[in-house]
């Protein structure tokens, strides 16, 4: 046999092979986070970084469940419960970042040079100024807490399953009337 076709070979099984295995491991973790949440007997799950307002560190993975009477913040092998009966809003924040960067264009100075020589060159090569907008998007948890207003807030960049836990909020929750002296 052509040593290239065993190669070939070699390379193909090892591709199926990854491609199970990943696929093995996913079905495994899923089953894993299905299990914690039949466990807790909760009606929704979902695993956000945390971004303030529990005493963890910021951006540490953290996995959110909707119970009965609970929401349960499982973090770092610590359980967070918070009554749903303190909370008052579960909202979607969103935050914009707006980046401005300097950027000079080497093929607009070559193209310069060859149109209009050094001149051209110096004039195409100039920095521009280019603005970039980045979006973060937070999941808060808005609650009472021995007259307080508190708030816990989750980084949900990209994740649309947040959109569940307040809709949940929406129609279990007729907005509680608060009100707070100041």
């Amino acid at each position: 046999m052509d040593p290239i076709v065993v190669i070939l070979l070699v390379f193909i099984l090892f591709c199926l092979f990854m491609i199970y295995y990943t696929s093995y491991q996913k079905s495994k973790i899923k089953k894993n986070l299905l299990n914690l949440k039949n466990e807790r007997n909760a009606t929704l799950f979902i695993t956000l970084s945390h971004f303030y307002g529990l005493p963890i560190a910021e951006n540490t993975i953290t996995q959110i469940f909707s119970c009965s009477n609970e929401y349960e913040f499982l973090a770092n092998n610590n359980s967070f419960k918070l009554a749903k009966e303190k909370v008052t809003d579960i909202s979607i924040t969103n935050d914009v970042d707006i980046q401005k960067n300097s950027v000079s264009s080497i093929g607009g100075a070559i193209g310069g040079a060859m149109l209009f020589g050094p001149v051209g060159a110096m004039i195409g090569g100039r920095a521009k100024e280019k603005t970039s907008k980045i979006i973060h998007s937070y999941l808060i948890f808005t609650f009472m807490d021995n007259g307080e207003i508190k708030y816990i807030a989750f980084n949900c960049t990209g994740d649309m399953n947040v959109y569940k836990f307040v809709k949940e909020f929406n129609s279990k929750n007729h907005k509680k009337k608060t009100t707070i002296n100041l």
